[in-house]
């Protein structure tokens, strides 16, 4: 848990570095993601840490506001940015991740934490908001023309998609296979990071880098040098990712 955590502030001061040297006008340039500028990215990152500390403290308001307004959830937190000023973006993620970090460092990492798809253990939740921070840093990198060096937590990331794969399945409605996944990445360092079983048919190896893009939808798997065996990984590199909830489009090839 202290791993994942450490891990986690990493990756949030990372971002917080660079978003500290934009312009105001920066700020409104639209991402990759349709209809997101780097603000309302921003800003949808400091809403769900606020909505993380509120459900580790018992209060589940916010997924019962998702259950009524279902797909429309994630605007809430744009709407909340876009009635800031640039300069108290940043403040205000300051406080929520700061307030969240401290109930995440309290909890037991088997604890379970009610979330929008179902429950999840501290340590997974600790490590889907790394991998959303990071997610979502990506399109802002891209909009303001930054270059987001890749580190080796991106093997939280990888082992959050293959821990997935059952749910990346179901979301796309389509039956879980019962052969093995391995996944041969190498991490930034030059390192391998594996997940699954040595002798398995199906098998994706490649840079972590490449394949957390795909899993998180930053990049199409078409674009990238990944290495796929197998009828099963074929299809799953298709459907692979990160998070909870629908799929959505992803990126078109060619297409940050």
């Amino acid at each position: 848990m202290q791993e994942i955590l450490a891990d986690l502030r990493a990756e949030q001061e990372s971002l917080d570095r660079f978003l500290s040297t934009l312009t105001e006008d920066q700020w409104h340039l639209a991402t990759p993601a349709e209809g997101w500028t780097v603000r309302d990215s921003l800003a949808h990152i400091a809403h769900i840490d606020e909505v993380a500390t509120a459900l580790m403290r018992g209060d589940t308001t916010a997924l019962e506001i998702a259950a009524r307004i279902p797909g429309r959830f994630t605007g809430i937190g744009v709407e909340k940015g876009r009635g800031l000023k640039c300069p108290q973006l940043l403040p205000w993620w300051r406080v929520a991740r700061s307030l969240m970090m401290e109930e995440l460092a309290r909890c037991d990492p088997q604890q379970r934490i009610p979330w929008f798809a179902r429950p999840m253990g501290a340590r997974a939740f600790a490590t889907a908001r790394l991998m959303e921070t990071w997610a979502h840093g990506l399109d802002c990198f891209d909009a303001a023309g930054g270059e987001s060096k890749d580190t080796d937590r991106l093997r939280h990331v990888a082992l959050l998609a293959y821990m997935a794969r059952s749910f990346a399945y179901r979301v796309n409605g389509m039956p879980m296979p019962q052969s093995p996944l391995r996944l041969e990445l190498i991490l930034p360092s030059g390192r391998l990071w594996t997940a699954g079983e040595e002798n398995a048919a199906d098998r994706i190896r490649g840079k972590a880098g490449e394949f957390c893009r795909v899993a998180v939808r930053r990049r199409h798997w078409k674009d990238m040098n990944l290495e796929v065996e197998g009828q099963e990984a074929s299809r799953f590199i298709t459907i692979v990712q990160a998070y909870a909830g629908p799929p959505g489009p992803g990126r078109r090839p060619g297409k940050k």
